[in-house]
C-alpha cells in the first residue's frame, strides 16, 4: 500500500470539545457540595472560636480600663483623705480655733454660738479663730471638692456649707437629721470622711462628730468606662450609670456573686462579663459589667478584619477543591467520552487526549491504559480490514486470471461472427458492447478519471439497452471540469445493477434512469435517480443499516455494501453515500466524494459485481 492510502488510513477529526460541566455529574456535584459545606462549617467554627477568643481579650481590656478608671477615683479619695486629716490635725494644733470648735459643738442655736465666742474673745488677748470661715479653705480647693460639713453633738445637729454666689460661709442650726443637711443648695450629697472630735484638755470628754460631704458628680466625673458601671454600698447605689433597666439587672446580679470577677449568662447566648472592685478608701464597691454584644459592637471593626479574613480562605479553599474537582471531572468526561466514541468505532478522541502531569493519578492510569487499548485495537481493526481488501482483490485478481482473456474474447468474436451470418444485429452488438466492457475491466487500473468510470457505466447500460429494447432509457450529465477527477474504478455500476434487480417494473412502457455528476462544495455529488417501482419503508431501512454496519443476512445487499465500504475507505470520513425514494417515484442514490489532494488510491478493491 502506498503513502496515499496511509494517509487516507491515519486521518482522523478533529478532537470533540469536552462539554460537561461537573455539576452533571453525581458524583462530583456532591463531592464539590460536601466540600463547600464542610469548608462553611469549618470556617463557621473556627469564626465561632476566634470570636469568643477574641471577646474574654476585650473583656480583659474592658476590665482593666474599669480598673484604671477607679483607680484613679481611690486615688482622689485617698487624697482628699489625707487634705482632710491634715486639716484636723491642724485643728488640734491650734488652741483658739479648738475653741471655737467646742463653742460650735456645744450650741444650740446661733445666738449661743456667738455668745461663746464673744466669752472666747474676752477670756483670752489672742485673736479667737471662726472655723467655719477657716473651712472655706476647703470648700474652695478643687482638689478637695468638699461640699459641706455637719457638726453632730447632743446640743443637736448644725451644717456648715458654702454659699456659691455670695462665697460667704453659712451654718445652719437645728437640724434633726444629719440627711437633711442634703437639702441645701450645693450642700454634697455624699459622705466622704468622718472623725471624732474630743477636747484637747480632756482626750476623755468626746465633743461630737464632724462629717465631710463631697458631691458624687464632681467625685465621678470624668469617668470613660465602656458598658454599665456602678458604685453600690450595702446593696444600695451611691452613683451609676447604664442606659437600660437590663443592665441595672446585671449589676444588681453582679453584686450578688461571690467572686470579683467572672462571666454569667443573659437572655439568650448573651454572656455577661462582670468585675467587683472593693474599695480601699471606703465602704463601697465599683461594679463594672458589659455583655459580648457591646463588646463586639466596640470591636466591629476587628470582627469585619477576622470575618473578611475567614472568608477569603473559604473562598480560596472552595477555589481549590473547585479547581481540582472540575480538573478531575474533565478527564472522568474525556474518559467516559472517549469510551463512547470507541463504541461507535471512533478512535481518534483516544489519540488527541493529553495525559499532564497532575492526572497522573487513578484516572491517568485508567486513560493510559484505554488510550493504549485503542490504539493497539485501532491497529488490529485496520490490519484485519486491510487483510479482508487484500484477500477479496487476490481472490478477484485470481478469478480474472483463471479465464484466458483470449479465449474470452475468441469465443465472443466467434458467437458475434455467427449472429451476423445470420442476419442478427442486435445480437451482435450486444456482443461486441460485452465484449468490451470486459476488456475494459480487466485492463483498467484501480484508480482512474471519473470521465472513464461514467464510460463504463454506459458500457453497461448499452447491453441492458439491448436486453430490455424500448422499455428502458438512461441518461448521462457530467459536469465540465469534473471529468478528469481520480475515483476507484467500477463502482457505479454495481449502483445501476441495483436499480434493475429491485426497481425495474416490467410492466412500465418507460423505465428511465438518470446519473448525474456535479460539482458540490469541495468535492463532487453523483446522484443516481430512476422512475421504478421504489423501496419499501422497511426494506429501505434495512438496506441502510446493512449499507452502513453490515449484516449476516445472505439476501442483503452486498453490492451497495461493497461500494460504502470501498469509497469509506479510499474518501476516509468526508465521503458520504445515502440512499432513498424519490417523493415523485423511484429510487435514488446521493454519493458525495471528496476532490482534495492525496486522495489518488491505486491499491483498492475495484471489481465488485454485487
Amino acid at each position: 500500500m502506498n503513502n496515499r492510502t496511509d494517509e487516507g488510513l491515519k486521518k482522523e477529526p478533529p478532537m470533540r470539545k469536552n462539554s460537561i460541566s461537573f455539576l452533571k455529574i453525581k458524583v462530583y456535584r456532591r463531592k464539590f457540595l460536601g466540600t463547600a459545606i464542610a469548608i462553611l462549617l469549618l470556617c463557621t467554627i473556627c469564626f465561632i472560636g476566634v470570636s469568643a477568643f477574641f471577646t474574654t481579650i476585650w473583656a480583659g481590656q474592658q476590665r482593666q480600663e474599669a480598673q484604671d478608671a477607679f483607680s484613679i477615683v481611690e486615688k482622689k479619695i485617698g487624697n482628699i483623705k489625707d487634705q482632710l486629716n491634715e486639716y484636723i490635725e491642724g485643728c488640734y494644733a491650734g488652741r483658739t480655733m479648738m475653741q471655737d470648735a467646742m463653742a460650735l459643738f456645744t450650741s444650740g442655736s446661733e445666738p449661743e454660738y456667738l455668745k461663746k465666742r464673744l466669752y472666747n474673745s474676752r477670756s483670752t488677748t489672742a485673736q479667737i479663730a471662726y472655723m467655719p470661715g477657716d473651712m472655706k479653705k476647703l470648700f474652695i480647693n478643687s482638689r478637695i471638692q468638699v461640699r459641706g460639713a455637719t457638726f453632730v453633738s447632743e446640743s443637736g445637729i448644725k451644717a456648715v456649707w458654702l454659699d456659691r454666689l455670695s462665697g460667704d460661709m453659712h451654718v445652719t442650726f437645728g437640724l434633726d437629721r444629719e440627711e437633711d443637711a442634703l437639702d441645701i443648695p450645693g450642700f454634697g450629697d455624699l459622705m466622704l470622711a468622718s472623725y471624732e472630735i474630743r477636747d484637747p484638755d480632756s482626750i476623755s470628754r468626746q465633743l461630737g462628730r464632724l462629717t465631710f460631704w463631697v458631691d458624687r458628680e464632681d467625685l465621678f466625673r470624668g469617668l470613660d468606662i465602656s458598658g454599665a458601671w456602678a458604685v453600690m454600698q450595702e446593696g444600695k447605689p451611691l452613683h451609676v450609670d447604664y442606659t437600660t433597666e437590663k443592665e441595672w439587672n446585671w449589676i444588681c446580679a453582679a453584686e450578688k456573686l461571690e467572686e470579683s470577677q467572672g462571666t454569667f449568662y443573659g437572655t439568650g447566648y448573651d454572656r455577661i462579663f462582670y468585675t467587683v472592685f472593693p474599695s480601699s478608701q471606703y465602704d463601697f464597691s465599683y461594679i463594672c459589667v458589659i455583655n459580648s454584644s457591646m463588646l463586639w459592637k466596640l470591636n466591629l471593626s476587628a470582627l469585619i478584619g477576622i470575618s473578611f479574613v475567614l472568608v477569603i480562605l473559604a473562598m480560596g479553599a472552595v477555589l481549590v477543591s473547585f479547581v481540582g474537582i472540575r480538573n478531575d471531572a474533565r478527564f472522568l468526561s474525556s474518559i467516559m467520552q472517549m469510551l463512547g466514541a470507541m463504541e461507535t468505532g471512533d478512535f481518534s478522541v483516544a489519540k488527541k487526549l493529553e495525559i499532564h502531569k497532575e492526572h497522573k493519578n487513578e484516572y491517568g492510569r485508567i486513560a493510559i491504559a484505554l488510550k493504549d487499548v485503542s490504539q493497539k485495537l485501532e491497529g488490529y481493526i485496520r490490519t484485519e480490514y486491510v487483510m479482508k481488501l487484500k484477500q477479496q482483490e487476490a481472490a478477484m485478481r485470481a478469478l480474472k486470471h483463471q479465464i484466458n482473456p483470449h479465449f474470452l474474447y475468441n469465443t465472443l468474436e466467434s458467437i458475434r461472427s455467427k449472429a451476423l451470418m445470420w442476419g442478427d444485429e442486435e445480437t451482435a452488438e450486444a456482443i461486441t458492447q460485452l465484449g468490451s466492457l470486459y476488456r475494459r475491466i480487466v485492463h483498467s487500473p484501480d484508480v482512474i478519471t471519473m470521465q472513464e468510470e461514467v464510460e463504463l457505466l454506459e458500457m453497461y447500460l448499452r447491453i441492458m439497452s439491448l436486453r430490455f429494447a424500448g422499455n428502458f432509457v438512461y441518461q448521462l450529465e457530467i459536469e465540465k471540469g469534473l471529468e478528469k477527477v481520480h475515483t476507484p474504478g467500477f463502482w457505479l455500476q454495481p449502483l445501476a445493477e441495483n436499480f434493475f434487480s429491485h426497481g425495474f417494473d416490467r410492466n412500465n412502457e418507460f423505465n428511465l434512469l438518470i446519473l448525474e455528476i456535479r460539482s458540490e462544495g469541495g468535492g463532487v455529488r453523483t446522484l443516481m435517480t430512476d422512475n421504478g417501482l421504489g423501496i419499501a419503508r422497511e426494506r429501505l431501512e434495512a438496506i441502510r443499516k446493512h449499507m452502513h454496519e453490515g449484516s449476516d443476512d445472505p439476501e442483503a445487499d452486498i453490492g451497495l455494501r461493497n461500494v460504502y465500504m470501498r469509497l469509506q475507505y479510499f474518501y476516509g470520513d468526508d465521503f458520504t453515500m445515502e440512499i432513498g425514494n424519490n417523493p415523485e417515484g423511484g429510487a435514488r442514490i446521493s454519493v458525495y466524494i471528496p476532490t482534495q489532494a492525496g486522495k489518488e488510491e491505486t491499491d483498492v478493491h475495484v471489481v465488485d459485481c454485487g
